[in-house]
């Protein structure tokens, strides 16, 4: 008897052991996730068309990729942006506009991203700036498994030589072009780490969701001399015309008191030529040291067995002006600010382009329904998942993109708000405190890329106008 209960034990043992195994066998594995951010980067990436900039990277990553040529940010400014993105919600739903807002203070019930992904069994990890770097914005008790590391790191600190750093109340140089190692700096730092965390994580059986912020290109220009040497100065010159659209409303502009703080930048005035050519050299350098970072990541990621189950997404939190309609950095509601890349590998998926129109705010639900996770209604993206199965298919009908006057000090008094489709770009600047419009604007992109010529009032199609003035009303309700 004792004989044939031992059997039957031993039975069910196997019996147990082959279902399980059945069952895993049968299930499909859930894809990890590496979410890489720049900070500043706008679409000077050579798939991107930009020839002269050295991405070879990034180049290559997008053959393997769905490209999206026409992707945009809610708010092109660090914070409302990483903000927006991050919960799939558009800044006005947040209440995130200014650099110093805590989203989570605003919105302490709010689900993000990451979190999202923790709470279906995803270990979630945070390196580098992926939430704003200010006012110790953090996240680490709802979406990471373990605290974000390099994620409180300082732009305007982050120098080789002492002699460019900061010096008491006054901060270091623009550039700074130096024979030094990439570990000299944060981003290098970032990279050393990340790639030991894909490492660690190729040991661990549950998925990961990896976020991974880097630095650069923002300002200061400083990656290390070898990027530096990839260029000829002057073979560098502003994408558009250098002069302030005439016919667009003064409020459009602002002193762009970021870049404005470094000491060798006036405070006040005109960019000479000779530091605007050394700035815009230091920021193509600063984009080749972020794709030299980003190939180190997606080596690692091969090198540990974990390409082929890792939807990878390129991204950057907006645009950048250099020098370009009189203006340097960013928060205005023009392409070169608003409009941004987005790479997206997706095992198993198509590569290729797409020009369909999708927002920042879309990334959230169509990572929820590529990794197969229930759906969270309550987002103001969309999911663009079809396009990966039709490069042709369409997403959104416009983008919005939003900034706030003043900037970046005082109470809100203006708010623009700006509507991308295929052919245009509608602009509306309200009274942020009764909504009245202020002033519209509206570009011709097949006649004027550069939107150097406003066509309201005198232009305009009225058929076209009364079209955008409906669109914005049903996307911002």
């Amino acid at each position: 008897m004792q004989k044939l209960a031992k059997l039957l034990f031993v039975l069910s043992i196997f019996v147990g052991f082959n279902n399980a195994n059945a069952q895993t066998e049968g299930e499909e594995l859930q894809p990890n996730i590496l979410f890489i951010i720049a900070d500043d980067l706008r679409m000077n990436i050579g798939c991107y068309g930009d020839k002269l900039v050295v991405t070879p990277n990034l180049d290559r990553f997008c053959k393997q990729s769905m490209q999206f040529n026409r992707s945009y940010v809610q708010f092109p400014s660090c914070n409302a942006s990483r903000a927006s993105m991050l919960t799939g919600m558009r800044p006005d739903s947040i209440k995130v506009w200014k650099l110093n807002q805590n989203f989570r203070k605003i919105n302490p019930d709010i689900i993000t991203l990451p979190q999202y992904f923790k709470q279906h069994g995803y270990h979630t990890e945070s390196i580098g700036k992926v939430l704003h770097n200010y006012n110790k914005i953090q996240d680490n008790d709802k979406s990471w498994s373990v605290p974000a590391r390099f994620d409180q790191e300082n732009h305007f600190r982050d120098y080789a030589l002492e002699s460019n750093n900061w010096q008491g109340k006054i901060r270091g140089t623009v550039t700074e072009s130096v024979d030094v190692s990439d570990d000299s700096y944060v981003d290098g730092r970032i990279t050393s780490d990340a790639v030991n965390t894909i490492r660690q994580l190729a040991k661990k059986d549950n998925p990961f969701f990896l976020a991974v912020g880097f630095m650069k290109p923002h300002a200061p220009f400083n990656p290390p001399k070898k990027y530096w040497d990839l260029y000829q100065s002057n073979d560098i010159q502003p994408l558009s015309s250098i002069q302030r659209v005439e016919n667009a409303g003064a409020y459009n502009w602002f002193n762009y008191r970021e870049i404005r703080t470094l000491k060798d930048v006036p405070k006040q005035g005109e960019v000479s030529a000779q530091l605007a050519q050394r700035m815009r050299h230091g920021y193509y350098a600063a984009t080749s040291f972020f794709d030299a970072n980003v190939g180190q990541l997606l080596n690692a990621l091969k090198q540990y067995g974990l390409d082929k189950n890792t939807i990878v997404i390129v991204s950057s939190d907006h645009g950048y002006h250099l020098g370009e309609n009189d203006h340097w950095t960013k928060v205005m509601v023009r392409e070169l600010d608003a409009q941004v890349p987005l790479i997206i590998k997706v095992p198993e998926k198509n590569a290729g382009q797409t020009q369909a129109i999708v927002e920042y705010t879309d990334i959230f639900p169509t990572l929820i329904e590529l990794a197969n996770l229930p759906e969270l209604e309550a987002l103001d993206g969309q999911s663009f998942s079809q396009v990966f199965n039709d490069p042709n298919s369409k997403a959104r009908q416009a983008a919005l993109t939003q900034v706030s006057r003043p900037w970046p000090q005082g109470e809100i008094k203006k708010m623009a708000y700006s509507l991308r489709d295929e052919r245009y770009r509608y602009t509306q600047w309200v009274n942020f405190e009764n909504q009245e419009i202020i002033s519209e604007e509206l570009y011709d992109h097949f006649n004027d890329p550069a939107e150097q010529y406003n066509l309201m009032p005198q232009d305009v199609n009225q058929k076209t106008l009364q079209k955008f003035r409906i669109l914005m009303k049903n996307n911002r309700e």
